[in-house]
């Protein structure tokens, strides 16, 4: 009981040195370093005695940006990738490919009818600039009426 009292007070000193940032694992590490022998699972059965909490910050809770949802369209395209007339239904998206230790952008617009690949770009950057130089290449190739539907995966670059 004297020496479970005696580690006890170790780790309240080590816990409160290290400002109630470092939990069990960490302050097992910190203890052997300076001498006091002791268990990882003695370590943690102490600060739950003493109701001792690690603030680590891993409570902490990302929120999406409202900008990410800001000029946004909803999903029109639903998985309907079907469409029985050629120029109604668009899909595009970028990937990108390393050519001689280098990363190139590539936009691709296809035609849902076909399937066929109606505008490109390649660039070094992705940029908006790459997205609408692809848009712009369907377009000049194709004959688009209204109606004409343009699905994306909404990334930072479509909006």
């Amino acid at each position: 009981a004297q020496k479970h009292a005696e580690l006890a007070h170790h780790v309240k000193e080590a816990y409160e040195v290290f400002k109630a940032r470092y939990g069990a694992p960490r302050l097992t590490y910190e203890l052997n370093a300076s001498g006091v022998r002791c268990s990882l699972n003695t370590v943690a059965k102490i600060m739950q005695e003493l109701a001792l909490k690690a603030r680590n910050g891993k409570a902490f809770r990302y929120s999406r940006s409202s900008y990410s949802n800001s000029n946004v369209e909803g999903n029109v395209l639903a998985q309907q990738f079907i469409t029985e007339r050629a120029n109604r239904k668009w899909v595009s998206d970028i990937t990108y490919i390393r050519v001689r230790g280098q990363w190139l952008y590539l936009a691709a617009v296809m035609d849902l009818f076909s399937r066929a690949i109606v505008g490109w770009a390649l660039d070094t950057s992705m940029t908006v600039k790459l997205i609408s130089d692809a848009f712009n290449m369907a377009l000049a190739r194709r004959e688009v009426k209204p109606g004409l539907m343009l699905h994306s995966d909404r990334g930072v670059q479509y909006r």
